[in-house]
């Protein structure tokens, strides 16, 4: 009776301990998926302001005047004069000033 007894103490103690056990591990798993999603939460934010920065940055570059000022003053660039602009004609008989499209 006594070695009974003992035997089912010692399996509930196992069996207390295992669950114990099981539930430290599943409680710092969540905390480790906590921290991480607080990582990527950080790092998508992170995008999200790298990318509105570089929205206003291609706008304010691809502006004509913006364009132009570059154009004129590091390439040396100026308006063609009108001898230099030729006139091509397309296969239906229309002319179009070269380098634009109709």
């Amino acid at each position: 009776m006594r070695a009974r007894f003992l035997a089912l103490w010692l399996v509930a103690v196992l069996a207390a301990a295992a669950s114990f056990i099981v539930h430290l591990t599943l409680r710092f798993e969540t905390v480790r998926l906590g921290y991480d999603v607080g990582a990527a939460r950080r790092e998508q934010r992170r995008l999200l302001e790298s990318r509105r920065l570089l929205t206003l940055e291609v706008a304010t570059l691809s502006q004509p005047d913006r364009v132009e000022a570059v154009a004129r003053g590091a390439f040396g660039m100026d308006q063609p004069k009108p001898p230099r602009i030729v006139t091509l004609s397309d296969k239906k008989g229309r002319s179009a000033p070269s380098g634009r499209a109709q």
